[in-house]
């Protein structure tokens, strides 16, 4: 079994660019000022304790296959099979790499500011939402918001995604987002090109290691 699972992957993220720090209280404020100027994305942590999002598109930022290595260091390496012409070092190694596919959401925690995260899955929560997008009933998926929760570990883990419709927010003790708040996030979505390529030589350097 693959040793990233579709929750327990960390993919390194650098952001483009950093927005300005609004000085304001609040355990989210409190997250949101220390990565304001951080190189990497702000990942969603999905928790048996069931949190509220909204995704704020309904189609994901980022594809790739992502590599993971037991060593010290950085452990998570994008793969460069379908990038270079030579193949990926990783890839020739011996190493299996795992689909990753990242959305933008707005994570909702009762009385603080929404904050953007990046909701990071694997091929079994993707064909959830896939379902979810495509079925009239659920979708498209930024219509709604959707309370989300996870249960077990590694292979065993599985995610529950629970439709919140927006008049249902207040047993939650949540507002709706309004459009000023869905402005702001938008603004500083992440994009593909925040996904980090590691080069060729540094691939080999990895590869040359004891790769499991």
């Amino acid at each position: 079994m693959s040793k990233y699972d579709d929750e327990e992957t960390t993919t390194p993220q650098p952001v483009a660019t950093a927005g300005r720090t609004i000085i304001r209280g609040g355990w989210n404020a409190v997250e949101e000022t220390k990565n304001a100027d951080s190189p990497f994305a702000q990942r969603l942590k999905v928790t048996e304790d069931p949190i509220i999002i909204k995704f704020l598109n309904d189609e994901p930022y980022a594809s790739w296959r992502q590599h993971w290595v037991e060593r010290q260091g950085q452990k998570s390496f994008v793969c460069i099979a379908d990038i270079d012409p030579n193949g990926c070092p990783l890839c020739d190694a011996g190493s299996r790499p795992s689909v990753r596919i990242s959305f933008n959401v707005a994570l909702l925690v009762a009385g603080e500011e929404p904050v953007l995260k990046s909701y990071e899955v694997g091929p079994r929560v993707i064909d959830q939402l896939k379902n979810f997008h495509t079925d009239p009933r659920t979708g498209p998926l930024s219509k709604n918001y959707w309370a989300v929760s996870k249960t077990g570990k590694g292979a065993t883990t599985a995610t529950a995604h629970q439709l919140v419709k927006e008049r249902d927010l207040e047993e939650w003790g949540l507002e709706a987002l309004t459009d000023a708040n869905l402005k702001m996030l938008s603004n500083k979505a992440y994009t593909a090109d925040i996904i980090a390529i590691p080069s060729r030589k540094d691939l080999l350097s990895v590869a040359d290691e004891d790769v499991a």
